[in-house]
């Protein structure tokens, strides 16, 4: 099978949103959540999650640099650093890595999803029309974002130039934009950020950069993703394989994000829906196995019910301040006091499907703890199948001793209805288009 196409990640939503663009252009691909070992067949196409997000920018460049070298030695043509859409993570330390390793004549930098109200305009970035650092992201917990130009953003990371194509450079004629190009070069500058309000200008400037250079490394988020395969001509038509229906579903919601939070509420209230809120605080308390055992009791009780399940944490200023509170106590930093959020939520899955086989769909919102949840259940990647919104795929768990039908979601990702349509088609009730 020819290694078509190899995408870095950050986190595993991240992963999964960026892998099923290729999926859906019928390039097979699954994401794994270390680098392969030994001799394992790899697909076409191939999402290495390295779950640097939370990590620090030396751990997070270093890990970035492995994970492109071992996509260089098992000859992957094209590479892809998947980039947040809202600008979240170490990305200058990301770039600076993967440049060190292909030395690229370019990186093309675009992490515009315009169908999700992601765009730039004169290399600032917007969330829905506003910068985004003007937005909740701005107040993101691990990864704030105060800087809206992304040049500015990566010409401190990097410590060079920034080149912008803008979208009347991307308009322009081929000869014109090869001249930009060119000046690009003339004055050593290699990292370029493109400017996307639209998936044609996307489009557009992926095939004229591609044109002009072929010594490029691709970094963007899903949006550019879905455009590459064409680029390139590397896709082909999409094989979408049976899904098996779920008996029962759970939603695990451990993300933050209050797109997310709404979603849960509008879940829970549906017929048949048990909704299970989990005190956060509770995972820090000495007696917290115990307690775990009362959320699995009461999950348990709901599926015997018929009931499919949403486990959620509660976010709001308040609580967030108490949790910060409560690790402090513990001496966590705020990485290990999400990770001990996102592992309990974990065990707690693990210990009700060891008892409910039926249990067998699962909608996971957030990257910490879809990839929590996923390892508790021994899980050691995900085989993408299809999307069910933009930006939202589904797919298989790899590496499990049973089938698990998995939806996995960005926690700023979707509409009201996201999470309950994703549950509803685990159960089969809506069409596998």
């Amino acid at each position: 099978m020819k290694q078509l196409i190899g995408i870095i990640a950050d986190d595993l939503t991240g992963a999964n949103d960026s892998g099923v663009q290729l999926t859906e252009k019928g390039i097979n691909t699954s994401v794994l959540f270390d680098n392969p070992e030994g001799r394992r067949e790899l697909d076409s196409g191939l999402v290495i999650d390295t779950n640097s997000r939370a990590l620090s920018k030396g751990d997070a460049a270093a890990v970035t640099r492995k994970a492109g070298q071992f996509l260089q030695q098992a000859g992957y043509v094209n590479i892809y650093k998947k980039m947040d859409s809202t600008l979240r993570g170490h990305i200058g330390a990301e770039l600076g890595a993967l440049y060190d390793v292909f030395k690229p004549e370019f990186m093309f930098i675009a992490p515009a999803f315009p169908p999700l109200g992601r765009t730039t305009k004169d290399g600032v970035h917007y969330v829905n029309g506003e910068e985004i650092a003007k937005t909740e992201i701005a107040k993101d917990p691990k990864h704030p974002v105060i800087e809206s130009s992304i040049l500015k953003l990566l010409e401190k990371e990097i410590g060079q130039q920034v080149g912008l194509l803008t979208r009347t450079d991307i308009e322009a004629d081929l000869s014109s934009f090869r001249d930009k190009i060119n000046t690009f070069n003339e004055n050593n500058i290699n990292y370029i950020v493109c400017d996307a309000e639209t998936q044609d200008d996307l489009q557009q400037a992926a095939q004229k950069m591609s044109a002009v250079s072929k010594q490029i490394v691709w970094a963007g988020s899903a949006g550019l993703a879905e455009v590459l395969p064409e680029v390139l001509g590397i896709g082909g038509l999409a094989d979408y394989r049976a899904i098996s229906s779920s008996g029962r579903v759970m939603t695990v919601c451990g993300s933050l994000s209050q797109v997310t939070q709404e979603q849960v509420k509008y879940a829970g209230k549906q017929p048949a829906v048990t909704a299970v809120e989990l005190d956060p605080l509770q995972i820090f308390a000495d007696d917290w196995k115990v307690l775990r055992q009362q959320y699995v009791k009461e999950i348990l009780e709901g599926l015997a019910k018929g009931n499919d399940i949403v486990l959620f944490v509660p976010s709001n200023q308040e609580i967030r301040d108490q949790v910060k509170q409560a690790g402090n106590n513990l001496q966590l930093t705020g990485n290990q006091i999400g990770e001990r959020i996102s592992s309990a939520i974990g065990e707690i899955v693990a210990a009700v499907t060891a008892v409910n086989k039926e249990l067998t769909g699962l909608v996971l919102t957030g990257g910490d703890t879809a990839k929590d949840t996923a390892r508790q259940l021994d899980g050691i990647g995900f085989r993408l199948i299809k999307q069910i919104e933009a930006g939202i795929p589904l797919g298989t768990l790899i590496g499990t001793d049973r089938e698990f039908t998995v939806v996995t979601k960005a926690g700023a990702f979707g509409k009201e209805d996201s999470i309950y349509h994703a549950m509803q088609e685990l159960k089969g009730v809506l069409t596998n288009e």
